[in-house]
């Protein structure tokens, strides 16, 4: 048999580090030749740990120019050609894209090339999607990524990873069979490492862990907060992320800064020890837009944490409504101060919704699951391509 080449098409490789890399070291250990595409990252300091990552673990990667919310034909274009001809030099037999980029990029090049296996993972539908309609330029991208995606849909011998209903039925419109769509919840967690066993005592931190983008609900998140001090809570509301500043949505760090100053918020940054911050937080809070499937709130509940998020695709999928956590409308910061003025009164409920958040976790996110079922995915698709 020739070598099992698969090369990861993802937006950077940041990214890919925090949610991918199990199964690539998993794949290598089954036999894979694994190398990785990446574009420009949001964060140099952030990519250049997770290049390191990468030597460490002895997977190739090879950065590109695109940008993951760059709608500039000059960048993009070039990216593309960067993509193709890396695909075409590493001449993969399974080519695994990640982020609406990598879809994009890596499945046409698959297609061009006639790679023998593709897998599609939905992790989120990105800014094209998941903020205001916006303008001209931005609806027309819209329209030309769906035309696109059908084209990328219509390899031979794919399989599309989505993490939520919505996303499925999404690609069922976009033209894939039912067949062809997997449903996996989430990039799987470490149990061990999130787990209430780690917990110190719950403070009274209602903890935002994303990227500072408006998409993520941040700023509904400051004005909920201000409600309830205005109040005279006593509870601390904390944003936890970096500033993203290739991101259309960005959130200034003077305009962080300015809802530090007026007390309304607090700002740790970019933070390595989330086990740490997840077994101290008296409620985790994400009120995003949309997500595929949040990443933080499957940890979060693996902690033992109680949530708040939106009754948006992804959000609501990572909870149990009424058991694990709350859900509020999006973009609505009344609403969710109501949340979690209701949680921060009942103690009972926090503890009662951490324990069975724990449970979820322990059933549906972890990573052994998502790891397995990812590499079956790899050999089916292998064995319909008489590989």
């Amino acid at each position: 048999m020739p070598d099992k080449r698969l090369t990861f098409v993802i937006n950077t490789a940041a990214f890919f580090v925090s949610h991918r890399l199990p199964i690539a070291l998993a794949a290598a250990n089954r036999g894979y030749d694994v190398s990785l595409i990446v574009g420009r990252p949001a964060s140099e300091r952030l990519e250049a740990a997770a290049f390191e990552r990468l030597r460490q673990n002895h997977i190739q990667f090879f950065p590109t120019a695109f940008r993951s919310s760059s709608l500039s034909l000059s960048t993009e274009v070039p990216g593309f050609l960067q993509v193709l001809r890396q695909l075409r030099r590493l001449r993969p037999l399974v080519v695994h894209t990640v982020t609406p980029k990598g879809g994009l990029y890596g499945g046409l090049a698959a297609r061009v090339l006639r790679v023998p296996a593709l897998v599609v993972a939905i992790s989120g539908m990105g800014y094209l999607f998941t903020g205001d309609a916006g303008g001209l330029k931005r609806r027309l991208a819209r329209v030309l990524y769906q035309i696109l995606m059908r084209f990328v849909y219509a390899h031979p011998n794919k399989m599309i990873i989505v993490q939520n209903s919505s996303d499925r039925q999404a690609a069922l419109d976009a033209g894939a069979r039912p067949e062809e769509v997997f449903l996996i919840p989430g990039s799987g967690v470490d149990l061990e490492l999130f787990s209430p066993a780690n917990a110190i005592e719950r403070q009274p931190y209602v903890i935002l862990p994303a990227r500072l983008l408006r998409d993520k609900g941040v700023v509904e998140f400051v004005a909920a907060a201000r409600i309830l001090k205005n109040r005279g809570s006593k509870w601390r509301f904390v944003l936890v992320g970096t500033i993203e500043a290739d991101n259309p949505t960005v959130i200034s760090a003077a305009e962080i800064e300015s809802w530090v100053a007026e007390g309304s918020v607090e700002w740790w940054g970019y933070r390595e020890d989330m086990p740490a911050i997840f077994a101290s937080a008296g409620i985790v809070c994400l009120p995003s837009y949309r997500e595929g499937m949040p990443r933080a709130l499957l940890e979060a509940a693996a902690a033992g944490c109680p949530i708040v998020t939106t009754d948006e695709p992804g959000c609501r999928e990572a909870i149990i409504p009424g058991e694990t956590g709350d859900l509020v409308p999006p973009r609505n910061a009344e609403a969710l101060a109501e949340a979690l003025q209701a949680l921060i009164d009942d103690p009972e409920r926090r503890e009662r919704y951490g324990k069975a958040g724990r449970d979820l976790a322990c059933r549906r996110y972890g990573i052994k699951a998502v790891v397995d079922q990812t590499l079956a995915i790899y050999d089916r698709l292998l064995s319909r391509a008489g590989r």
